[in-house]
């Protein structure tokens, strides 16, 4: 083999790397991405902290942001809240898990069966469409109290997002590569495995995030109907006693939770959806 034929292979089979400015450019857009974002959280931390100060807002209409704080140096509310926290996060937890695995599963059967899609997408459409606060007394009509209610209210908003962006991450798959695979003989397990689930990946991914957010809003929605533990009842709890700081200190709790899943959301699309 002579040497020209070995460079020509080395630079055919070697991935080519963006290097010297292309690749600085992308890591000081990646800087000034993160510079900007803690420069927001910052900007809107200290202008909680002294707005309502300045505008001599009462600490029960808007509590400034130490107020919120310093419940979270008191014992007895940081056991409350840990508590409840337990609660609510199992709830959003399981009924997320659950409506992962019903909406994937149903999507791809509508998406494989263009009849039974027909057939019972409306009713799927108009079974969304019912206000969850409307169902969620039925719910603890049927069975009590306890865990079941609201982790149904959660399955019921994590369910329809990933129902949908399944369903159409699967329908959208490029006709062309379709047909090429139809053309090698391939068959219906490798054309699912190779073509459409890979497809179908980034819009349920899409659907993932948003479900991540629905699941806590599920949770907190079937607590405050009806239940004796969770964050919800606990909220309700201080906001009948006229304390806004801790309520605050709730809605803290589940905003940082929420960012917290939301980033292991986007980390694990980065892994998984590593062509885009």
């Amino acid at each position: 083999m002579t040497e020209a034929s070995t460079v020509n292979k080395r630079t055919t089979s070697s991935p080519t790397k963006p290097r010297g400015p292309a690749r600085r450019k992308g890591t000081a857009g990646r800087a000034n991405g993160n510079a900007i974002a803690t420069l927001s959280v910052i900007t809107v931390l200290v202008a909680w902290e002294f707005v309502p100060r300045l505008l001599k807002i009462d600490t029960f209409i808007f509590p400034p942001l130490s107020a919120v704080l310093n419940k979270f140096t008191d014992g007895a509310t940081l056991t409350l809240l840990y508590q409840h926290a337990q609660v609510t996060i199992y709830e959003a937890l399981v009924g997320l898990a659950i409506g992962i695995f019903l909406g994937v599963s149903v999507g791809f059967v509508l998406a494989e069966w263009s009849v039974t899609r027909k057939a019972v997408y409306p009713f799927i459409v108009a079974f969304q469409s019912m206000p969850k606060v409307a169902l969620a007394p039925l719910f603890i009509i049927w069975f009590g109290f306890g865990y079941t209610p609201k982790i149904l209210v959660v399955v019921m908003l994590v369910f329809f997002p990933m129902l949908v962006n399944t369903m159409n991450g699967i329908l959208s798959t490029d006709p062309a590569r379709l047909d090429l695979f139809k053309s090698l003989c391939a068959s219906r397990w490798q054309v699912w495995r190779r073509l459409l689930l890979p497809s179908a990946l980034p819009s349920m991914f899409a659907g993932l995030e948003v479900a991540v957010v629905n699941s806590f809003i599920g949770a907190i929605t079937g607590e405050f109907v009806g239940a004796d533990a969770g964050l919800g009842v606990l909220l309700q709890q201080f906001k009948n006693a006229y304390d806004t700081p801790a309520v605050f200190a709730i809605l803290v709790i589940l905003a940082l939770v929420g960012v917290l899943l939301n980033q292991s959301v986007r980390l694990c699309r980065r892994r998984f959806v590593f062509w885009q």
